[in-house]
């Protein structure tokens, strides 16, 4: 806990079993088995249970306008909404395209950028299934999705 009782973003993450740290995920591409709706729901009841409704609202905002909703990007997006007194701007999404290196030591950076460019090298980051992440956690907060999608996950029709 932090002076204010407060947990910060990286708490939280780590607090429902999550890696906090971007670079773990980095070059992977949006897949479920590293974000879901059941991680994105356990941080959005804990953001309300510790930081209040309204900074959950963002949080669901954020999902809402990330792009591609790799583990590497949606935790980067989740350190600058903090970072940002947990109030949403679309400026705070950044250009991480799903890499990110960083670590404690040289070494630990050349290992986490390594593994970026596997990830990059063997189509890893291309991985996209976005909507399988995201869609029910916004329909379950009043957002409807902005695709329909057949159960092979192809695009049908526009809402």
């Amino acid at each position: 806990m932090n002076l204010t009782d407060k947990l910060t973003a990286k708490q939280i993450v780590y607090s429902i079993g999550m890696s906090g740290r971007p670079e773990y995920f980095s070059g992977r591409g949006a897949i479920t088995s590293d974000l879901n709706y059941d991680i994105l729901q356990k941080i959005y009841k804990k953001i309300e249970e510790n930081l209040g409704k309204g900074a959950s609202k963002n949080f669901v905002r954020m999902v809402r306008d990330i792009p591609k909703l790799s583990a590497t990007d949606f935790l980067c997006t989740l350190y600058m909404l903090e970072g940002n007194n947990w109030k949403w701007d679309k400026k705070l999404l950044g250009n991480q395209n799903g890499i990110y290196i960083d670590g404690n030591t040289d070494e630990e950076k050349q290992v986490s950028g390594m593994m970026g460019v596997i990830g990059v090298l063997s189509h890893q980051n291309e991985r996209d299934e976005t909507h399988y992440i995201r869609d029910q956690f916004l329909f379950e907060h009043g957002i409807k999705p902005k695709k329909k999608y057949d159960p092979r996950g192809f695009v049908r029709e526009y809402y």
